[in-house]
């Protein structure tokens, strides 16, 4: 069972593992589905009744599911937390990056995801509008508490340069449905900041 504390910042390594791979690969997507769905059913309760057992059972599964989804690779949330994640200093949760690199992510995708914001616009129970879709995810990350920037973790924005520089370089990279330039992750960077 997760532990009461890291709920949160697994959380939404869960949900972006799974949008991430919302992906042509019906296994995959149906896998990542399930994962999403558990993650806005059972998340809150987890984080803010720790000791409710049925909802971190399913916080666990979700995060399984998650790992299970990102066989077909993942995409820019995660080439952004991970040169963040390396830093010396500050030191920074993997999750909790994860968690505020995926709504401008998202907006960032939306031109390219085609019935993909259909089918998200489903699970998140919105109309399939990208805005109201990171909508919902900042909106779980601040009912649990997360910080909402990268400003508010101690990254300083002379870093911006070498993480998209880092970005471009990393595996996940190549998987996001959108190619992104230096400047793109720049603008993201800039925008959680």
């Amino acid at each position: 069972v997760v532990p009461a504390a890291g709920v949160d910042n697994a959380k939404l390594m869960t949900i972006a593992v799974a949008v991430e791979r919302l992906s042509d690969h019906p296994l995959a997507e149906a896998i990542a589905r399930d994962g999403m769905i558990k993650v806005f059913n059972y998340l809150e309760r987890a984080v803010h009744g720790g000791h409710d057992r049925d909802a971190r059972w399913n916080m666990m599964m979700a995060a399984m599911e998650g790992a299970m989804a990102f066989q077909k690779g993942l995409g820019a949330v995660h080439a952004l937390s991970h040169p963040l994640g390396a830093l010396k200093s500050p030191r920074l949760h993997h999750g909790t990056l994860n968690a505020i690199f995926l709504p401008p992510v998202l907006r960032f995708n939306g031109p390219v995801l085609g019935d993909k914001l259909q089918r998200l616009a489903t699970v998140f129970a919105v109309k399939a509008d990208i805005d109201a879709i990171a909508k919902v995810i900042e909106d779980l990350n601040r009912r649990i508490g997360l910080p909402q920037k990268l400003s508010e973790l101690g990254v300083d924005r002379s870093q911006f340069d070498s993480i998209a520089s880092q970005a471009l370089l990393d595996h996940c990279h190549g998987t996001n449905p959108r190619q992104a330039t230096h400047a793109d992750y720049v603008k993201i960077l800039e925008d959680v900041y």
